[in-house]
């Protein structure tokens, strides 16, 4: 069967028809979306903690902002995003970001970051932690104002190596050198160690060694050397000559002539050692000064131990005097016996 004339017709305004409806219910559309239709609405504005009411016939977040005076900074969240559109009277959410800096893996970044704490900044800067790392602040820390957040990388490893064992040094006194002087009998040998060791690093720096376990591979061989305690020579000079001595003490001197009234039952002219009791022989205690001694007494002169007394003891010092007179006379006094070199 063909188609008349009167058919093709009656399909064409049929398709007028449709197209007219399409254009209708488009218009209708564009007219709601617009707001041609629409008196200006009030939006609410929540900055952070501020509400801000404004009017507006406008519906795409960005423009509303704008018409506000709401300036966005980088990292700021707007919810719903500036590019959508507000759906009836819901509110804009803005967030303010804070601005902090980050260090991590050699790095110092400024960002800036809605947060709310710390461990939001580390996701959105895409940084990965491992179990020992440290993060300073805290991970659940509050986000403030330039705020330092440090991430520390921390890592170990265990290894082995070989430790020096320092040797000991022995000292042994030595009478016949003279004090300062050193003379090595055996050389010193360092000992050898083996040790397993756990190191720890942060940020690649070794901060920390625990042994885990050492064993000896050489024992170390100590170092012997003689030490000099005697007193180097020096000279005194005097108006009876230039005497040389070791060693010198302050004593406390008191004078005695050879006769009974101060030897008593012993005076026989004769020193305990048996030298003649002369001027120039004094009396000491063997346990501080030995007998036969060479001295050199301030104020008195050259002498000799020779001789002993019994109330001579420690640092006291009788000296002989020819007579009774010179030795009262003389008294007592504190006095530098010089005790001269053989």
């Amino acid at each position: 069967m063909t188609s008349g004339p009167c058919y093709k017709q009656e399909r064409a305004s049929v398709f007028v028809k449709h197209k007219r409806e399409i254009a209708l219910v488009s218009c209708c559309v564009v007219l709601l979306i617009t707001g041609i239709t629409g008196a200006p609405r009030e939006i609410r504005i929540i900055v952070d903690d501020e509400v801000i009411a404004v009017r507006t016939s406008a519906f795409r977040v960005g423009e509303i902002l704008r018409q506000a005076g709401i300036e966005l900074q980088d990292g700021d969240k707007v919810t719903p995003a500036t590019s959508q559109w507000v759906q009836g009277k819901l509110p804009i959410s803005v967030t303010r970001a804070i601005p902090v800096e980050l260090k991590v893996d050699g790095l110092e970044v400024s960002l800036r970051s809605t947060g709310p704490s710390v461990k939001h900044v580390l996701a959105e800067s895409g940084v990965l932690l491992r179990p020992e790392d440290k993060v300073n602040p805290g991970m659940d820390a509050g986000l403030t104002p330039g705020m330092s957040i440090k991430v520390t990388r921390v890592s170990s490893e265990v290894m082995v190596k070989k430790v020096r064992i320092p040797y000991r040094i022995e000292e042994r006194s030595d009478t016949g050198m003279d004090r300062g002087e050193i003379q090595e009998v055996r050389r010193g040998i360092e000992g050898l160690c083996e040790q397993k060791l756990r190191v720890t690093y942060e940020d690649g720096k070794v901060i920390n060694e625990t042994v885990l376990s050492s064993k000896v591979l050489r024992e170390p061989v100590s170092k012997v050397i003689k030490v000099g305690v005697r007193n180097p020579i020096r000279t005194l000079h005097t108006s009876r000559g230039a005497f040389r001595y070791r060693e010198v003490k302050t004593m406390t001197a008191t004078a005695y002539e050879p006769g009974p009234v101060s030897c008593g039952k012993w005076a026989d002219g004769y020193t305990a050692i048996g030298l003649k009791a002369v001027p120039g022989i004094v009396a000491v205690d063997p346990k501080v000064i030995p007998l036969r001694t060479k001295l050199y007494i301030e104020g008195y002169g050259p002498a000799i131990a020779g001789d002993v007394g019994g109330a001579i003891k420690g640092d006291r010092i009788d000296l002989l005097f020819e007579t009774l007179e010179e030795a009262l006379r003389y008294g007592k006094r504190k006095v530098k016996v010089y005790i001269l070199e053989p």
